[in-house]
């Protein structure tokens, strides 16, 4: 990834963006923060939001006309929040917590003629920085129009503390000034830099136009000189003299430093947000009113305020998916985590997990309102880490070798329709379906050869998703250009696919190939006259690949319909579906993750769930809910077993499950030999369903197991418990290193425990 791509897609997030009210307000309070510590009784970090952004806090906190009021996003559901009188309860509550820094004296004089607040938030900045401010003002006292505030409103006592706060900071205080054309050519002869606040009386009689400064850099016609500010009477309001006056002192910084006064000050003062919000589901609640106005809040008063704010924030996406929530972290972080470590030279790349967990599903960037594509920056990182050989292939490795027995000559079958030499369509279920329910494989292809003319082929093998999920592009075409070569071979027929993921990566990486979804087929041909509907009402589980597919989803539906299944529609279904943890090879990558992620797809609803992809149906079936594959209605098994009840066959049970369903169908069809069983496949083992559990989770195959038992007990190298009679025996047959605790029994071997590791013990090297 290029830094210029990084910034890029840094700037399509938007969760660092300002909320509205932070973004309507001239200084930039953080207003939502502000909000938090009031609602959390902690008064002093309220204080301290106040202190870090508003100049002179206590006379600001107790005037302020709170522009961010009106972009208040509780007003969309409800009163908006009463800043003003929350700012004013904590500043004449809590006393100073946070004092800006002074930095060092760097030169450069500067002249500030007038008294109002502009003109002391100015002198303040300019202080702070360094620079050497002086107020002159024809006045006998600080504030200029702010004296004419009610002094319940603005105690003078106050107003006292803002000039003690100038003095604090080296600021200078001319009073009583004649204001005339001499004087303003004296200041601008002693000082390197000038601002007049239009608050000042006897501004006209310097006889220079203050009435149009620049609007982003308050500069007038004569050089050095910056004006802004004016009285509340002439339509300023309070926070906008603030603004004037600490624009006017970043203006004057960069005027001395001689740089652009224009360059990068976008965000200054009133600015647009991108900021999204989902007010859906917040209850509204009107304003808490003082119960005496005079007084203003009380303590309680106030918490219960500042707890009606939203705390507006996007997160839409980190609310929906598991792996965000993992992580802990939105898309704009994520990417640089992602580029950072896809950059290193040396060290230790600690986001290799991270980026190996995603689902790839797409949901994210469907829910983003700017469409970050966070799945495709994690997939293409995958390839090309795999590609520098940067990312070791543990994470994806058992998903690649499940790939490869599907491909290979104990599972994959290509053949035309029985005493045909021709197809007009070729049925491709797909390795997950055929792993996880062998039998409605077969019943949905004999309905097939009985309802349409031409011969329907059949193909068992992968599609090769898992190639291109793990990075593994080049065996990832080299599998598309076996499978399109397979299929020419048959004649180029109409690919019929009962696997979504099939579907749309035919659709995508083989457009040389014709591809229909079964459901589509389905939804137009005679449904099974045996078709059966559960009594009670179910949930329909998208499956994340059909997310931009509708015609597929219409034509489920359809189905479900006219079956007589009874459903219901939740929220996140169609293109917020969420995605089981099969999606990306999360569940090999990270075996919690993925098992948190199949938990959530399977609580959307209470009612059981429905699905029409295989692994969707199999991993939320290992949560515990009750969920059915839709082929399971439409050709019930003969045993009548509720298809609620068929359980996860695990990793082991598809290898058990593709292998057999080649071996039946080339008997019972094609009536032709299947290929011979190694030896190895003969060794029967005893395997506690718990242990069972614990393999699964493992990624340690039974055929792994037999290999390793067949090995010991051909070769007799192998470890003996004399207390309990135990063999312990290891096996590495590529780059896994398999050890199996076991003793041999009367229905065949017992399995006690076994595990896996990738060390290479000595004298294994050779």
């Amino acid at each position: 990834m290029e830094q210029q791509q990084l910034r890029k897609l840094e700037a399509t997030c938007i969760q660092e963006e300002s909320p509205q009210c932070s973004a309507a307000c001239p200084i930039h309070i953080d207003v939502r923060a502000f909000m938090a510590c009031l609602a959390g009784k902690d008064w002093r970090g309220a204080r301290r939001v106040l202190d870090r952004t508003m100049p002179f806090a206590d006379i600001v906190g107790r005037i302020c006309d709170e522009p961010c009021r009106q972009a208040c996003k509780r007003s969309e559901i409800g009163d908006p929040l009463a800043v003003h009188r929350l700012e004013r309860f904590c500043v004449t509550t809590q006393p100073m917590v946070l004092r800006s820094p002074r930095l060092p004296a760097k030169g450069g004089s500067v002249a500030v003629i007038g008294s109002g607040l502009a003109a002391m938030t100015a002198a303040l900045d300019l202080a702070r920085k360094g620079r050497t401010a002086v107020m002159l003002t024809s006045d006998e006292q600080i504030g200029g129009s702010l004296r004419q505030y009610a002094e319940e409103m603005l105690p003078a006592q106050v107003l006292a503390v803002g000039v003690e706060t100038l003095y604090s900071y080296g600021v200078i205080l001319h009073f009583g000034c004649s204001l005339n054309q001499e004087f303003l050519a004296t200041v601008r002869q002693d000082h390197d830099a000038v601002f007049l606040d239009r608050d000042c009386r006897g501004l006209a009689t310097l006889a220079v136009d203050c009435t149009q400064p620049d609007p982003v850099t308050l500069a007038i016609g004569l050089d050095g000189c910056f004006a802004g500010g004016g009285s509340t009477a002439n339509g300023f309001s309070v926070m906008k003299q603030v603004e004037d006056g600490r624009r006017a002192a970043l203006s004057i910084e960069r005027y001395l430093q001689k740089v652009s006064l224009t360059a990068q000050r976008e965000r200054e003062g009133v600015c647009p947000t991108r900021l999204f919000t989902q007010i859906a589901g917040i209850p509204p609640l009107s304003e808490v009113l003082p119960a005496d106005p005079a007084a203003g809040y009380t303590a309680r008063e106030a918490v219960a305020e500042a707890a009606r704010c939203i705390q507006c924030e996007c997160m839409e996406c980190v609310k929906q998916c598991a792996f965000l929530q993992e992580f802990n972290d939105y898309p704009k972080r994520l990417v640089r985590k992602i580029y950072n470590n896809e950059a290193i030279v040396q060290g230790t790349r600690t986001a290799n997990k991270m980026i190996n967990s995603c689902m790839l599903c797409g949901q994210c960037t469907v829910i983003c309102p700017h469409d970050f594509p966070l799945n495709t920056v994690c997939r293409t990182t995958r390839a090309n880490m795999v590609a520098s050989a940067t990312m070791p292939p543990s994470a994806h490795e058992f998903a690649l070798q499940d790939m490869e027995f599907s491909l290979g000559t104990f599972a994959a079958l290509a053949r035309h329709q029985p005493g045909r030499d021709s197809s007009r369509l070729l049925f491709f279920p797909g390795c997950q379906l055929a792993g996880s329910a062998p039998q409605t494989v077969e019943q949905t292809y004999l309905h097939l050869t009985r309802h349409l003319d031409g011969g329907v082929g059949l193909m068992l093998g992968c599609c090769g998703i898992p190639a291109h999920w793990s990075g593994r592009q080049e065996l990832f075409h080299r599998t598309m250009q076996t499978l399109v070569a397979e299929v020419g071979r048959l004649g180029d027929p109409l690919i019929v696919t009962a696997c979504s993921s099939c579907y749309t990566v035919f659709k995508e990486f083989a457009p040389q190939l014709t591809v229909q979804s079964l459901w589509q087929l389905l939804d137009k041909m005679e449904l099974p006259a045996n078709a059966a509907a559960p009594p009670q009402p179910m949930a329909i589980h998208d499956p994340c690949t059909v997310r931009h597919e509708p015609q597929i989803r219409a034509s489920v539906r359809n189905i479900i319909k006219k079956i007589g299944i009874s459903t219901e529609e939740h929220p996140y279904a169609g293109e917020l579906t969420d995605c089981c943890g099969y999606g990306g090879l999360m569940q090999f990558a990270n075996v919690p993750l993925g098992e948190k992620a199949a938990r959530a797809k399977a609580r959307r609803s209470e009612c059981d769930g429905l699905a029409y992809c295989a692994m969707c149906r199999d991993n939320m079936a290992a949560t515990g809910r009750r969920v059915a594959h839709l082929l399971d209605y439409l050709f019930p098994a003969a045993s009548r077993q509720d298809p609620l009840l068929r359980p996860n066959p695990g990793f082991s049970g598809r290898h058990e499950n593709r292998a057999r369903l080649k071996q039946h169908l080339l008997t019972t069809l094609w009536q032709e030999e299947p290929p011979m069983n190694p030896a190895h496949k003969e060794i029967k083992l005893v395997i506690a369903p718990q242990l069972m559990e614990l393999l699964d989770k493992r990624h340690i195959l039974e055929d792994d197991i037999r290999k390793v038992i067949g090995q010991a007990e051909q070769s007799g190298r192998r470890l003996v418990d004399p207390e309990n009679g135990h063999f312990l025996a290891s096996y590495r047959p590529v780059r896994v290193t398999y050890w199996v605790e076991y003793q041999p029994g009367r229905q065949g071997f017992i399995v006690h425990n076994a595990y896996s590791h990738r060390m290479i013990l000595p004298g294994e090297a050779k």
